[in-house]
């Protein structure tokens, strides 16, 4: 089933994307981090860049600060300091 990973980014000021995806991209330190349905539990520092994601062929991008992202049960949850929708 497509679009099986829900995808939450939230700030501390209260601004949010949520969605469901079928695969997301994530940038780290150590360069990007990909997600697809059935990925190991991880908890990860997240870098201020470009967060991609895909939703049946279809591709969006959110600018992030810097923080952190959970990764467990096909749920994605990032806690940044900014983001901005692209």
């Amino acid at each position: 089933m497509a679009n099986d990973i829900q995808l939450s980014v939230s700030t501390a000021y209260g601004d949010g994307f949520e969605s469901y995806v079928d695969y997301v991209r994530l940038p780290t330190a150590f360069g990007s981090l990909g997600i697809l349905k059935g990925h190991c539990d991880m908890l990860c520092a997240v870098s201020p860049g470009v967060v991609s994601y895909s939703a049946q062929g279809e591709k969006g991008m959110l600018e992030v600060g810097e923080g952190v992202a959970t990764v467990a049960d096909n749920r994605v949850t990032l806690l940044v300091s900014s983001i901005k929708h692209e």
